[in-house]
């Protein structure tokens, strides 16, 4: 990151885009305030869109006032909480025909 200070040097707007587009700029204007210029890529337009948005902030503010959701690890704690006084079997079969059962000619040979 390369700083500037505005107190030293005054450059231009088109140096500093110019120095932005290589790497971000930090400026330090003559009040001692701090502000980062760098070229804004895909996400950083979309945040500034979205961040205009009467539409979107609507949707956030209503989605901040839906209930959490359970963690993983939670569900496993009340999974394991409901099922551990219950005895868990395997699904019960039934027996299993032998050749001669299932055809009665083959048997007799």
């Amino acid at each position: 990151m390369k700083t500037i200070n505005l107190k030293e040097e005054s450059p231009s707007v088109a140096q500093l885009l110019a120095m932005a587009r290589k790497k971000s700029v930090m400026l330090v204007s003559k009040d001692g305030a701090t502000f980062v210029l760098e070229e804004a890529d895909e996400f950083d337009r979309e945040v500034a869109e979205l961040g205009g948005s009467e539409k979107f902030i609507k949707f956030l503010s209503k989605r901040s006032k839906e209930q959490a959701v359970t963690s993983i690890d939670e569900f496993a704690k009340q999974l394991i909480q409901e099922t551990h006084n219950k005895t868990l079997q395997p699904p019960s079969r039934a027996p299993r025909k032998s050749k001669a059962q299932k055809n009665p000619r083959a048997a007799r040979g």
